[in-house]
């Protein structure tokens, strides 16, 4: 697997899939790009007017392949799945996605042993352990997309509020992605401070009203945006990109991502985020981060509301 990631794949390109493979040829990230849907003059529609970018960028190949004619990809990126309708939570949308996997594994795992998956179908902590229990791949060879938005959208709150930009500010969101998430504030900084220090050196207040507001903003951006536009796609596009670099790249980074915890934090066989360190390997290994008392008890009761809704799971 130590390998560079030359042919993707990305199954399903409705919003979230086109919008991925808009974002990984303009940076030039890959140089073979499979598509494939249930909706094939979709899926047409879609490569021909992604051909069109290329004369602006590197070259790269764009094709249209049935679900079973996916194979030799160095990474699979997962975006099939019922969209999430306005007022709708993402474990609303979990039998109907489920169904949806149940026709796309075990023969994308069997056509693409070697590949890295990486899954983006919401709900992603259950859709990622749904995708491991379908293929019987590894938690480092397959793995969601998680909190790794969220997380930015903390980061980005914190440097509104502080008026620092985002490339100084550090902070994860743990958790499922979704309503029960947590915001570590214990560990956010600024620079080489932690938030409340910094809010003492800048005069900035950063009262509990204030992380109230970030934390509201951060649980309900989707909600709002989705009642808006009807999806969200062209950051988690960004997000998807940016870890498709990181999977190139010989030295580690790290990203809230889903992933199955085996023993950290005494939690086996959930799939959730905490910072999960990336490479050309895949998702190498979690990092236990020190939390508060609250913290930890609100990253267990995520847990438990992951698992409540895993044992309703069918797969019959």
């Amino acid at each position: 697997m130590n390998r560079g990631l030359g042919r993707v794949a990305i199954v399903g390109v409705g919003d979230v899939g086109s919008t991925t493979a808009y974002s990984l040829i303009n940076a030039g990230a890959v140089r073979e790009i499979v598509l494939t849907d249930v909706n094939r003059a979709r899926a047409d529609g879609e490569r021909m007017d992604l051909e069109h970018c290329v004369p602006f960028t590197r070259p790269v190949n764009i094709e249209v392949r049935a679900v079973g004619e996916v194979e030799r990809c160095d990474l699979v990126v997962v975006t099939a799945g019922a969209a999430q309708r306005p007022g709708e939570s993402r474990l609303d949308l979990v039998q109907r996605n489920v169904d949806i996997f149940k026709t796309l594994f075990p023969a994308l795992s069997r056509n693409n042993p070697d590949s890295i998956f990486l899954i983006v179908s919401n709900p992603v902590d259950i859709m990622t352990r749904a995708a491991l229990k379908l293929s019987g791949l590894p938690p480092a060879q397959l793995f969601g997309s998680g909190t790794i938005l969220d997380t930015a959208r903390f980061r980005a709150l914190i440097s509104d509020h502080f008026n620092v930009s985002a490339a100084n500010v550090h902070g994860h969101v743990i958790g499922e992605h979704g309503d029960s998430e947590v915001l570590v504030w214990s560990r956010a900084r600024v620079g080489p401070f932690y938030a409340d220090e910094y809010s003492g050196i800048s005069g900035i207040p950063l009262a509990d009203a204030d992380k109230e507001r970030i934390d509201r903003s951060v649980r309900r951006a989707a909600y709002e945006i989705i009642e808006r536009k009807g999806s969200t796609h062209f950051a988690i596009g960004s997000a998807c990109t940016r870890l498709v670099q990181s999977l190139q790249d010989p030295k580690g980074s790290l990203y809230s991502l889903s992933r199955r915890f085996e023993g950290i934090y005494g939690l086996d066989g959930v799939c959730m985020s905490i910072p999960t360190l990336v490479s050309r390997s895949g998702a190498d290994r979690q990092i236990e981060l020190a939390l508060s008392g609250g913290e930890r008890a609100a990253l267990m009761e995520s847990a438990e509301v992951l698992e409540e809704v895993w044992r309703n799971v069918t797969f019959d």
